[in-house]
């Protein structure tokens, strides 16, 4: 069994309590600290921030992203991308589908080993769990090389009624302080 290392970052739900983040590093399997599922937390319906467009994805979810941002299907499932019109390193991805039969946390983990894998210089910034909307979530950031420069990316995965939801951002190194605000917007506007 591996080593699980505590953080404790700003909660995107700004209603609930700060919770820790439980980062497993080398564990084959770690065992979830709560539950995979839970009810459907309820929401408000948030003014959109000034800037900003809300949009709905695949599984229900909705979010806001930057105003004039170009809208792609993504190429994984259930989710869309919106990029960024003046540079199209610059991107995030949202929506919904199917929640894996593995835990949150054990699809994830496993999931980075692959991905890892095959990105050059991967480096893991973070992995580990919090809550949102009242939810087991998992938080993923980390960096890699690409033909275009350092990339650097953040998501979050959480899951209700058997649908496992996704919040992303990627950008160049470089773009990142541009791009995090963006991530936060989506984040902290984001339903269910």
């Amino acid at each position: 069994m591996g080593t699980v290392l505590l953080n404790a970052p700003k909660d995107p739900d700004p209603t609930a309590q700060s919770t820790p983040i439980y980062v497993y590093t080398d564990a084959p399997t770690p065992e979830p600290t709560t539950p995979t599922t839970s009810p459907k937390p309820s929401r408000v319906a948030m003014p959109v921030p000034e800037g900003y467009q809300r949009v709905a994805g695949p599984g229900g979810l909705v979010t806001t992203i930057p105003s004039g941002w170009k809208i792609t299907r993504s190429g994984g499932p259930g989710a869309m991308q919106a990029t960024d019109p003046d540079d199209p390193g610059r991107y995030v991805r949202y929506g919904g589908s199917a929640a894996p039969a593995a835990g949150i946390v054990e699809s994830h983990v496993a999931y980075e080993k692959t991905f890892g894998s095959a990105k050059p210089n991967f480096t893991r910034l973070s992995l580990g769990t919090t809550t949102y909307h009242g939810t087991q979530a998992v938080d993923w950031e980390f960096e890699h090389d690409s033909p275009t420069g350092r990339r650097r990316a953040h998501s979050m995965y959480w899951r209700v009624g058997g649908i496992e939801y996704v919040l992303y951002a990627s950008s160049t190194s470089a773009r990142w302080s541009d791009t995090k605000p963006v991530y936060d917007t989506m984040v902290d506007n984001a339903t269910p």
